[in-house]
């Protein structure tokens, strides 16, 4: 049974990303002489020679019908040949990989962070329904959810890094210091979404009559909550947090452009700003099969966290 939900998700995965593949081919391809004008002077404005054009066109193969460059393209790719990056002057392949451990780096210090700030928050809120700590931080989270991004970013470096200079104002480094700054940017925001997730999973487990039976016994609240109650709001909250890693590793722009992050969301954005369509692609492929590869996890993942779904596998078993 696990083999065959395992062999049917890689089967949706593959289709997904051919789908996904091809709007994107299609999107990057929409204008060849535009792509060739910006390989050849680095910027459309220049005027250039319908020659020169065509000269490029004929080099890169971008004279050749449609569906012939994307079955090339689409040959090389499942090869793990993405092209060549003329803005990194690299294989594309290698310059994704140079960014990714910047990316996992802020990704998991991003998620740490989230965690330790929206579970207390989220389960105190659920424990303090419709009181004053409850209200308080409701509050704060519909404050964090509506901050623009860029804005804490902005704010975070200026008081840390101008006004008290406890961390680098931009670094292209990666290290712990620098990466402190971003990474809460990001947590931020997410904290705020996670936490009024956690409140209501939590809250809804709350008056489960298990809940009320666990209390009549004299459970405390604490055994309550770690034995009886996390443990069946883990599901919902497992797909939200799967989300925000997927999010997080495809690039986290905003932050990594504010902070001068050498991670894949400003590889992506540097790739769209010198129309470098092949590194465009095999950033875009990245992330659908980061989002893929998550999604997988997670759904294999419930039947083991679910024991209901266990017995219904055991009986088409």
């Amino acid at each position: 049974m696990w083999i065959q939900s395992l062999f049917s998700y890689f089967k949706q995965a593959v289709f997904t990303l051919l789908g996904i593949s091809f709007i994107m081919f299609s999107l990057t391809m929409l204008s060849t002489d535009d792509l060739a004008k910006q390989l050849i002077t680095g910027s459309e404005d220049i005027i250039v020679s319908q020659e020169q054009i065509d000269a490029v066109k004929k080099e890169l193969g971008l004279d050749r019908p449609f569906l012939v460059q994307y079955g090339s393209w689409l040959f090389h790719a499942v090869q793990g040949d993405f092209g060549f990056s003329y803005m990194a002057k690299k294989p594309v392949i290698d310059k994704i990989l140079e960014c990714l451990p910047a990316t996992l780096f802020l990704s998991a210090v991003s998620l740490s962070m989230m965690l330790v700030i929206a579970v207390p928050l989220g389960i105190l809120s659920a424990f303090k329904s419709n009181r004053f700590y409850d209200y308080l931080i409701r509050s704060i989270s519909f404050l964090g959810i509506s901050i623009p991004g860029f804005w804490v970013g902005l704010m975070l470096l200026w008081f840390f890094g101008l006004r008290l200079g406890w961390f680098p104002v931009v670094s292209s480094t990666v290290r712990l210091d620098t990466v402190i700054l971003p990474a809460l940017t990001l947590a931020v925001n997410m904290s705020a979404k996670y936490t009024r997730q956690v409140r209501s999973a939590v809250l809804e487990e709350l008056g489960q009559d298990y809940v009320i039976g666990a209390k009549a016994r004299g459970m405390s609240n604490f055994y309550i909550l770690w034995k009886e109650v996390l443990p069946n709001a883990l599901l919902p909250l497992l797909t939200i947090f799967a989300l925000s890693a997927g999010s997080l590793l495809g690039g986290a722009a905003v932050a990594e452009i504010v902070f001068g992050w050498p991670g894949l969301g400003k590889l992506a954005v540097n790739a769209i700003e010198y129309r470098d369509f092949q590194l465009l692609q095999g950033v875009v492929i990245w992330i659908a099969s980061i989002y893929m590869l998550i999604n997988i996890c997670v759904d294999l993942s419930y039947s083991h966290l679910d024991p209901r779904l266990k017995k219904k596998e055991h009986s088409h078993g």
